[in-house]
């Protein structure tokens, strides 16, 4: 059995994690999947790890973390002694560089259609239909209203502009899971910041950027063949 800690992305809540959760626990695995706060405008990088590693509660834990959120996990390894961290569709930090430093030097880093989006965000109306557009497009649409009811942002304008306070990649092993339908990150910049700051392969998974909502139970698969050490190909 492997314990599982599960982050959800800037964009959505917990909830996001529950069939995975559940697909996981029937390989008989323990999950803990925190709720980050989304209103905190004054929390650093350092503040969300700390919430994080509260979940962390055996030293072989593999901890997941999704889209922007995956810049925490350097600072997760610092507080507790994990087995994996594994970047899911997600910035992979680059020591001492913010966010918007990595973006500045690699525009390709996100796809243009979804920086161009950004000010629509905060439109209410619009948010599901940038949703259905730019997360669960490879969705059924049996679960999207599911989905859509997993939508809900954290304040990130000062998490983007805060420099990865780690000054080295963790000890800890990493991988990427490039989601290779992903609309927002690019899966070109996520194949080669797994290369140049994981220094290892990434590895495919066919999705769209939220694979947890439309391919749960192999996403289950995945992470169980990586929890047991097996080939993830």
């Amino acid at each position: 059995m492997t314990t599982f800690v599960l982050v959800h992305g800037s964009g959505q809540n917990a909830s996001c994690w529950s069939r995975v959760a559940s697909a996981l626990a029937a390989r008989g695995h323990a999950v803990h999947a925190p709720d980050l706060p989304k209103r905190e405008t004054l929390w650093t990088i350092e503040h969300h790890a700390a919430r994080i590693a509260e979940s962390v509660v055996v030293p072989d834990a593999v901890v997941v973390a999704h889209s922007l959120c995956g810049i925490f996990l350097p600072s997760v390894a610092r507080l507790r002694a994990c087995r994996l961290l594994v970047h899911l569709a997600a910035v992979i930090p680059e020591p001492g560089k913010s966010v918007r430093d990595q973006f500045t030097a690699e525009p390709a880093m996100f796809a243009p259609e979804w920086i161009a989006a950004g000010a629509r965000w905060f439109d209410p109306t619009q948010r599901d239909s940038l949703a259905r557009e730019f997360l669960f497009h490879d969705c059924e649409p049996s679960a999207l209203p599911w989905s859509l009811g997993s939508v809900d942002a954290i304040q990130t304008q000062g998490l983007v502009v805060q420099p990865a306070p780690c000054t080295a990649r963790p000890d800890t092993p990493s991988v990427a899971i490039v989601a290779t339908q992903d609309r927002t990150l690019t899966p070109d910049w996520c194949r080669r910041a797994c290369r140049r700051l994981l220094h290892r392969e990434p590895i495919e998974f066919d999705s769209g950027h939220c694979p947890q909502n439309s391919r749960p139970e192999l996403l289950a698969d995945l992470l169980d063949r990586l929890a047991r050490g097996e080939s993830a190909t």
